[in-house]
């Protein structure tokens, strides 16, 4: 029921945002045509922007292939599916890398942790001294 609401709401404002005559279409297509132009020569116009746009964009592309690789890389230590090629007895247990990616955190809790000072134990208010 929301999705068919949500749908007529967009549908509404398009159908809004439609031209109804001649002349608001040629200003809709005019408008169109001039964004189109400017998206088109944006790098004529700012050499600088579109170098560091390019600079930024190749850093974001090496850094996503290399997580890219890296999550393949725990997903065949997990499975064992690089060992594909070469037959091995036990390709179900993983290797020592994945086994301690994938081990549940343990915590120490024979030491004290008692932390307070003494000055924390003090008492900060005891309220009134009549009652």
């Amino acid at each position: 029921m929301l999705f068919l609401i949500r749908t007529a709401f967009w549908l509404m404002i398009i159908v809004l945002l439609l031209p109804t005559d001649q002349q608001q279409r040629s200003e809709v297509y005019g408008t169109a045509q001039a964004t189109v132009h400017d998206v088109a020569t944006f790098c004529d116009r700012n050499p600088e922007t579109c170098a560091r746009g390019k600079d930024a964009f190749s850093v974001f592309v090496q850094k996503a292939q290399f997580g890219a690789r890296m999550l393949m890389d725990l997903i065949n230590n997990r499975t064992g599916a690089d060992d594909q090629d070469s037959p091995s007895e036990n390709q179900d247990t993983p290797s020592p890398e994945a086994s301690a990616l994938f081990a549940p955190a343990s915590f120490d809790m024979s030491g004290s942790q008692d932390t307070l000072n003494p000055e924390d134990r003090e008492e900060a208010w005891s309220g009134p001294a009549g009652t």
